[in-house]
């Protein structure tokens, strides 16, 4: 009867309630799944502690789980619930101790460290209770303080030659991730009090048939709790450890100047469109063509312009294209006709002659907007050029874009390592040659700002090859410390203290 009440009043709470008598062959409790979970379990139970082992070493004692184990003594009684209680339940498991006299919130800060006990009272009725579950904070929210315990951590030094130090920034774009990452995690320490047993290493972790090396590594074999750098949030690391906040979101492009329109097109051809060369065109064939009627006319009719009368077909033609190279003709008719056509058949080249010049200049002196696409880039005569970085080869190899891929193949795999280059000789050859530098923006911007002119920084263009992933703190897999780090972390970037 009580078990039926039981489901009906979850039921009628919207809640999927599962029992289990049989403790011998309990669920399974898997750490993380998409919706959150409240397990109540009575201390009285056969294979109590059997049950408590498993979900320790599962990881179960985090934020997707609300414990509460019933105990039928007097919570002054705690030697026995000490030592049945697993090592694992570190700062985000959720798990309260329900004895007759009161309720008890327990948690270790790290494991091997004593039980911390904070009493909730003793509600005397379910209103109690009920006003009891709706003022209590989460986990990760009443526990700020893990009293000067040490964690173990590494962070990533991938160019210890030129490394000097956390708070050098004369070459920002050396380490950008660990030095972007360092001041926020020492902030966390500082703000949950506690230290970092901290050693470093120079790469982030490349998958080599399923084992890692480098900081992932670590983090996926377990010998450190978090690692005091950011990493790119990738399918396969997932696999391995997970993430507590993310920091930043990288951008980057190809930067470079527009080449010029002599570089690109015929610049001959470009002052005018199309119509006005199909005019211009028609205009002096239809001048050449009226003057030889006029002639012909002349001659037809014996009139007394011996002048007009010798301007045949040919010579007419030769006339129209003397004047549109600006040259004269000694041919001066008597006819009044022939004049009209002739001044104003030499006006009309005169314009258009200056016109042209004047937009030649301004077409050389101008850049032009041929590079648009991905595709543009990859057709065009610009060399290219990749920053110098631990994922330099795998988004390029990895994207599925078809215009990403071409451009790959066809202009930064064929030269090998001499592609990949360090953003301070990136920028410079893009500032004195024709070429396109790949580079992560933060970094690129810094270096522009101290070399560039001013007239430099504007003619730049950039194209996104591809979108990057975001990058976060990593930390180990079901970690006990994951949900209190996040919610911190969140917190600096509320209030500002993270861009």
């Amino acid at each position: 009867e009580s078990t039926s009440r039981l489901i009906r009043l979850a039921g009628s709470s919207g809640l999927r309630v599962s029992l289990y008598a049989d403790t011998s062959s309990p669920p399974e409790l898997p750490p993380y799944r998409n919706f959150r979970e409240g397990v109540v379990l009575d201390s009285a139970c056969p294979h109590f502690s059997s049950i408590l082992e498993q979900a320790s070493l599962n990881r179960s004692f985090n934020h997707r789980y609300s414990w509460l184990i019933l105990y039928s003594s007097h919570a002054r009684n705690s030697s026995a619930w000490e030592r049945q209680l697993p090592a694992a339940v570190l700062p985000d498991a959720d798990l309260v101790l329900a004895f007759s006299d009161a309720l008890v919130d327990v948690y270790r800060e790290q494991e091997g460290r004593a039980l911390i006990a904070t009493h909730l009272g003793r509600p005397e009725t379910s209103r109690d209770l009920r006003r009891l579950w709706c003022s209590l904070p989460t986990p990760a929210r009443r526990r700020s303080d893990l009293h000067n315990i040490y964690l173990k951590a590494t962070t990533v030094i991938t160019w210890p030659q030129y490394f000097k130090g956390w708070d050098d920034l004369t070459d920002r774009q050396i380490d950008t991730f660990p030095k972007l990452t360092y001041p926020l995690l020492m902030l966390l320490a500082e703000d949950l009090n506690f230290r970092y047993n901290m050693k470093q290493v120079d790469v982030y972790g490349v998958n080599k048939q399923g084992r890692f090396d480098g900081l992932a590594g670590e983090l996926q074999r377990g010998e450190v709790e978090v690692g005091v750098a950011s990493m790119f949030m990738r399918t396969d690391r997932l696999l391995v450890l997970h993430y507590c906040s993310e920091t930043v979101e990288l951008k980057g492009a190809f930067i470079f100047h527009q080449p010029s329109q002599s570089a690109v097109s015929n610049v001959f051809v470009l002052p005018f469109s199309r119509g006005v060369w199909l005019a211009a065109g028609s205009s002096c064939c239809g001048a050449a063509l009226l003057l030889a009627v006029l002639a012909s006319v002349v001659r037809r009719l014996d009139l007394p312009d011996h002048r007009v009368a010798r301007l045949h077909l040919a010579e007419s033609f030769t006339f129209a294209i003397g004047t549109i190279c600006q040259q004269g003709s000694e041919v001066t008719p008597q006819l009044m006709s022939a004049r009209v056509l002739m001044l104003f058949t030499l006006l009309s080249c005169v314009f258009a002659f200056t016109a042209y010049s004047a937009k030649i200049v301004s077409t050389l002196q101008s850049p032009s907007s041929a590079m648009q696409t991905i595709d543009d880039l990859a057709q065009s005569p610009m060399q290219l050029g990749v920053q110098d970085t631990t994922y330099k080869k795998v988004y390029f190899a990895e994207s599925k874009e078809p215009a990403t891929r071409r451009l790959f193949q066809r202009k930064i795999q064929p030269q090998g390592e001499r592609a990949y280059l360090s953003v301070v000789e990136g920028i410079e050859r893009v500032r004195t040659q024709l070429f396109a530098y790949q580079v992560e923006q933060s970094s690129g911007y810094d270096v522009i700002s101290r070399t560039y002119t001013e007239s430099e920084k504007c003619g730049l263009k950039e194209i996104q090859a591809f979108k990057l992933p975001m990058v976060a703190v990593p930390i180990r897999r079901h970690s006990g410390y994951r949900d209190l780090f996040a919610v911190r972390l969140r917190w600096q970037r509320e209030v500002g203290l993270m861009g």
